[in-house]
């Protein structure tokens, strides 16, 4: 028997309305979904519709969108005070905080008010997606899609299927990301950290390990980090880039340098170190930097303003490299 054909998402429940969730908020209402929002704090309705009509400004003030997707946007943005109110939406995207047990309670409450096709989504960007179907009664429907900051501008997300997701969730899920303008990535099989985040903190580990040991402080390591790898990564990843300066020069590399690598497996001291001294980062302006109210707003704003720049320049090379064969 044929499979029953599937009617285009135009509405996603969204559960959790932090500074991630209000993100992907704007990404949806800007592609003229509609989005019907769950959060515990009352406060974030509010907050959300200043980041949604900020970002619509902005997306059309570049140009990013038209008009038309501004009108009427208030409309469909409903924010609801029950997980019930979700129940007919097809598609719904978790984007909790990082913690096991209460994502658990969320998918328990889910279970009981959304039919059994309703895709469900975890934006976790480090608990596998494996695990996370564990005990559930639909596990098929259970994917992983993995957005960045700020959702509305990035291109970036990530798909990441586990044991029990089926071939149509996956389907589902790439769609909705299409409707989205993103490019996903779609993973072959879950991982813990998936691929970008195995990536970001093997980078990370090395950075804080050539910090302890004196090699350079941390102006220095970003400073090499960003006018090298910061300025090659847009267009080309690591084995693009390989093809592009010589791949034996880089085998030769590797020889000696990976034993020389850092493969600790604890949290580096100078990130507990700070951590322990109640550094969030630019949030409450203690991180590896110092700053003040309005250099920490001033570096926010420089980095929206720069997101939309290299949107802009990514697009200017996209169809040339297209044309070239990329993948």
């Amino acid at each position: 028997m044929a499979e029953q054909k599937e009617k285009k998402i135009t509405a996603v429940g969204l559960i959790g309305l932090g500074l991630m969730g209000q993100g992907i908020a704007s990404c949806l209402v800007s592609s003229k979904l509609c989005v019907v929002a769950f959060s515990r704090s009352p406060e974030r309705e509010s907050q959300t519709c200043d980041r949604i009509a900020e970002a619509l400004k902005q997306l059309w003030k570049r140009k990013i969108i038209p008009q038309s997707r501004i009108s009427g946007w208030k409309k469909r943005f409903v924010f609801v005070r029950s997980l019930d109110d979700l129940k007919d939406c097809p598609f719904v995207i978790e984007t909790v905080k990082e913690d096991l047990r209460l994502k658990q309670e969320i998918y328990d409450k889910l279970e009981t008010v959304i039919p059994a096709r309703t895709v469900v989504a975890s934006n976790t960007s480090s608990i596998p997606i494996s695990r996370l179907q564990q005990g559930r009664k639909y596990p098929e429907r259970f994917i992983g899609m993995h957005w960045a900051e700020p959702a509305e501008i990035t291109r970036y997300l990530e798909i990441i299927p586990g044991k029990k997701t089926s071939a149509r969730t996956v389907r589902l899920t790439r769609e909705l990301a299409t409707i989205c303008g993103k490019e996903p990535s779609v993973l072959n099989f879950d991982i813990r950290g998936f691929i970008s985040n195995r990536l970001m903190y093997a980078m990370m580990r090395e950075a804080c390990y050539l910090v302890e040991n004196g090699v350079a402080d941390i102006e220095t390591v970003d400073r090499s980090f960003r006018n090298d790898i910061g300025w090659w990564a847009t267009i080309a990843g690591p084995f693009r880039w390989m093809d592009l300066t010589g791949v034996p020069v880089y085998a030769a590399v590797m020889e000696g340098l990976f034993p020389e690598l850092c493969n600790n497996k604890k949290v580096p001291e100078l990130m507990k170190t700070i951590v322990e001294r109640g550094a969030q980062g630019i949030s409450n302006r203690k991180g590896f930097y110092k700053y003040t109210s309005s250099s920490a707003r001033e570096w926010e704003k420089v980095w929206l303003e720069f997101t939309h720049d290299i949107r802009k320049l990514v697009e200017k090379y996209e169809k040339r490299v297209k044309l070239a064969g990329a993948n």
